[in-house]
């Protein structure tokens, strides 16, 4: 005795084939590998002067405590701020911003600093982030985490003050805080949410990540 066969109307055999094809580019599989975030891609704009003001983080999306300094959110940055030495003028620089942050409203004590340097290419912000980051008399310090594409973390065993650093794509954010006491968690968290709100603007979508958000989420690790 054998099987009857029924032979699929050519329009459901049509939407059948579409399913398939759909499912099979879902990335529904095992083997597949979950679609990329819009906040981890390299930063490869070059970013108006306006737009990396609007991506500084206001007092209240700094770290818990921190107030911004400069209710302008701070002036433009200057070659200066993104070199190894004062005085030198990295290659490819082109703008940048700087502003610092008032720890419960002390303008000495845990003060934090922020700079964001833009470059031309990604090649001399890697060769500026090498450079800016070699600093004398300065440990470095060991964080599982890790911020952009390359990221450094140092302390000064002195005094006590953290410094962090990231690169990605063709930008280098610097995040300073005096009188830490060794400990690089407020510069981490700064440094992280800041990168966030750059590709935020590079993806146009308005600034919107927080220090508390990067503490949350390293806690939840």
């Amino acid at each position: 005795m054998t099987r009857s066969r029924t032979a699929l109307p050519a329009a459901a055999l049509t939407v059948f084939l579409a399913l398939a094809l759909a499912s099979c580019s879902s990335g529904d599989s095992g083997d597949s590998k979950p679609a990329q975030d819009a906040t981890e891609k390299a930063l490869t704009k070059q970013f108006t002067q306006g737009e990396i003001t609007q991506a500084i983080p206001e007092g209240r999306d700094a770290p818990a405590e921190y107030q911004l300094g400069n209710l302008d959110k701070g002036l433009p940055g200057t070659a200066d701020d993104c070199a190894h030495a004062e005085g030198e003028e990295p290659a490819g620089w082109t703008r940048g911003g700087d502003t610092d942050y008032h720890y419960q409203g002390s303008t000495r004590s845990r003060m934090m600093d922020l700079n964001i340097c833009q470059f031309d290419t990604a090649a001399h912000a890697r060769n500026a982030f090498s450079a800016w980051t070699q600093r004398e008399g300065l440990t470095k310090h060991e964080l599982n985490a890790k911020v952009g594409e390359e990221s450094t973390f140092l302390i000064n065993e002195e005094s006590g003050s953290a410094y962090a650093y990231a690169r990605s794509g063709t930008v280098n954010i610097e995040v300073t805080v005096q009188d830490a006491g060794g400990d690089v968690t407020d510069a981490h968290d700064m440094l992280a949410a800041t990168l966030k709100r750059l590709q935020q603007v590079q993806s146009g979508k308005r600034p919107t990540a927080t220090a508390a958000e990067v503490a949350a989420k390293a806690e939840q690790q």
